[in-house]
């Protein structure tokens, strides 16, 4: 016998049918926002803390995370209504919003694998300084750039209280000093072909800052060229991690500049 479906029931059986394809469309919101709010921050529509602490770290995942689990329940409600129509869809959704969630999970795994530090230089018995000029280009809200900085209690359980400079010794190799005084006109060239902006000039200093192409970070970058060697050190300006970029950075000129 031939089932027959109440009028009043068919639009209920239907939306519950529906749900996956716009459960498949919500699940590309996630990205969407995400790749929006990178270009939004890089150009400077949204600051550091609305662009990437707010909305990047906060909003997006929490927006994602609640697609997944709408994505999970729509994949089991297809599976038991029509699968073969509706399976697909929901199983889209799933793959979409996991995926969304995966990166951010790889995000916080890199946080762990990294010190929670900003600064790297070569040299910490006598600490490559930054002029007036950069440290107010820099601006107000940006980390002060102090010739003895040390991990904040709180910020980290394996690395609070210890010195950067340690850290640097730990963790990058790279940042030695080279020997002998570098050309000035050569490490602008270094600096221009590595994507640097150079910023200032001197004949024994030369300042530049690398800017990230996602959300557009900067970090700020200074050569020092004296007599018994050339000291290099980077800070970021807003990132309380950087993730072993200013130590890739600085390692990366070291060998250039010692290749001269």
């Amino acid at each position: 016998m031939t089932e027959t479906i109440p009028e009043t029931e068919q639009p209920r059986r239907k939306a519950k049918r529906g749900l996956a394809p716009w459960v498949l469309g919500l699940s590309f919101v996630a990205p969407v926002a995400l790749v929006a709010t990178m270009m939004a921050t890089n150009v400077g529509v949204f600051s550091y803390e609305l662009g990437f602490r707010t909305i990047t770290l906060g909003v997006i995942p929490k927006f994602a995370t609640v697609v997944a689990i709408v994505s999970v329940l729509s994949l089991l409600i297809s599976l038991f209504l029509n699968p073969k129509k509706y399976g697909p869809w929901a199983l889209g959704a799933v793959f979409v919003s996991g995926l969304v969630l995966a990166g951010y999970y790889a995000y916080e795994q890199r946080l762990r694998a990294y010190p929670p530090i900003y600064d790297v230089s070569t040299n910490w018995e006598r600490p490559v300084t930054f002029s007036a000029k950069l440290i107010e280009a820099r601006g107000a809200d940006a980390h002060p750039v102090m010739d003895n900085p040390v991990v904040p209690k709180g910020m980290s359980y394996e690395w609070a209280g210890r010195r950067v400079a340690d850290i640097n010794a730990q963790t990058c190799a790279g940042a030695v000093t080279v020997a002998g005084r570098a050309p000035v006109e050569r490490v602008v060239e270094i600096l221009k072909g590595e994507g640097y902006v150079v910023f200032g000039r001197s004949d024994w200093r030369v300042e530049a800052f690398y800017e990230d192409p996602y959300f557009g970070f900067k970090s700020d970058v200074v050569v020092r060229m004296e007599p018994n060697g050339t000291d290099v050190r980077s800070v970021s300006r807003h990132e309380p991690v950087d993730l072993g970029g200013n130590c890739r950075r600085v390692t990366k000129l070291v060998k250039l500049i010692s290749a001269i």
